[in-house]
């Protein structure tokens, strides 16, 4: 499940809040100790320990562009090893400084270790390459410099262990960004692919039929003037319920989440077929066993089956006189079948119509087949499972 907007701030603010305490305390602790205060190490210390305090605090807080975060750590490591450099040559091999201890700070490493991990998570990737094994490095160094001994190092295996644990978390982090940016992009083609369906589906099943009447309208018009009023009256209604469809499928667009408020049952298919209008022809439909308690989202599926097969019959259907809808529920399974006794022009049933209602039923678990009838016209067949694989839109 994806996380809301609100729960994705919330957990930034609370990883910014953690990191700022945290170097907050660290930055803390050196002063009041007088790490950064050494007679010997205190300017290398100071400066490597500012370089990492200018980023470190910014980038822990708000959100840097990504090239500049990750440009920004390479040069923290980079003036962290040159301090590193320096205190090794003024150590002299281990004579200059009295101990390695003298130079163990607890805020810079701290501080590249809250970059290592930001770096890893929201760095550009040219500059997140670059970085992390600068980085690296210059935590895993700095208690070695002056001394290779026991004490050295155990705190450079620490600091190993911690910055390990820091980008490993960091790369997880980015591994599961990117991982919800593709669940999502996934989820917008899909609402996309539904969208470009249900457009089909619905508004072009009104607008044919328009389209049908307006000709029918012009073809009586010479010979019947008073029959021209009902018909436009009928194109009239039928252009009605399309913009009561296109509203309907605005809306779910606008809303973030839309319920499902199909009811179950076969009442939308009877009525889709008790308003279809084709002209000469008597539309009927059939039932056989108990079509009132089909699942609702089995039932979505059926109208939108009778719809696109009305709807092709209407436009690629000559010469017929009957289309009838034969609908058969059981307990396991329901089929759905459409025929007519017209003559169709040849098609390979390709169109975006059933190539869509295809792939929602294969989806489900169905089949959707569509060639010519037994004795003749064409015919539409449809099988689904009962229940269906998944809830369907």
């Amino acid at each position: 499940m994806l996380r809301s907007p609100r729960a994705a701030a919330v957990g930034r603010f609370v990883g910014s809040a953690l990191s700022l305490l945290v170097l907050g305390v660290a930055l803390l602790v050196d002063l009041g100790i007088g790490a950064l205060g050494h007679q010997g190490t205190g300017v290398s210390l100071y400066l490597s320990a500012a370089a990492a305090a200018v980023v470190a605090f910014p980038a822990a807080g708000v959100r840097l562009p990504p090239a500049v975060l990750a440009w920004a750590a390479c040069a923290v490591a980079l003036v962290s090893l040159a301090c590193s450099a320096g205190l090794r040559m003024a150590s002299g091999g281990g004579s200059g400084l009295d101990q390695a201890s003298d130079i163990y700070t607890l805020f810079e490493p701290t501080a590249l270790v809250v970059l290592l991990h930001v770096t890893a998570r929201r760095g550009s990737p040219v500059g997140t390459a670059v970085a992390l094994p600068l980085l690296m490095t210059a935590v895993v160094l700095r208690p070695l410099v002056i001394e290779v001994d026991e004490g050295s190092s155990v705190v450079a295996l620490i600091l190993t262990l911690v910055a390990s644990g820091a980008l490993a978390s960091g790369l997880t982090g980015r591994l599961v960004f990117v991982s919800r940016r593709q669940r999502e992009e996934k989820i917008r083609l899909e609402q996309r692919l539904a969208f470009a369906r249900d457009l089909h589906d619905f508004v072009a099943h009104y607008i044919s039929g328009i389209v049908v009447q307006a000709q029918g309208a012009r073809a009586v018009a010479a010979r019947k003037p008073q029959a021209v009023g009902d018909a436009l009256e009928l194109i009239e209604t039928t252009g009605a319920e399309a913009l009561t469809a296109m509203r309907k499928m605005v809306g779910a667009l606008r809303e973030d989440t839309v319920p499902d408020t199909r009811a179950p049952g076969t009442d939308a298919v009877r009525a889709l077929v008790a308003d279809c209008r084709l002209p000469g022809a008597r539309v009927g439909l059939t039932e056989t066993g108990p079509a009132d308690s089909l699942p609702a989202d089995a039932a979505h599926l059926v109208e939108r089956v009778v719809m696109e097969a009305l709807t092709n019959i209407r436009k690629h259907a000559r010469d017929y006189t009957t289309a009838q809808v034969h609908l058969d529920v059981s307990r396991r399974r329901v089929t759905a079948r459409i025929t007519d006794d017209g003559h169709h022009r040849p098609s390979d049933g390709t169109g975006y119509g059933l190539r869509g209602l295809r792939e929602v039923t294969d989806a489900a678990g169905g089949t959707l087949t569509a060639g010519p009838g037994p004795e003749a016209g064409w015919q539409v067949a449809l099988e689904l499972p009962l229940p269906l694989r998944q809830v369907l839109r």
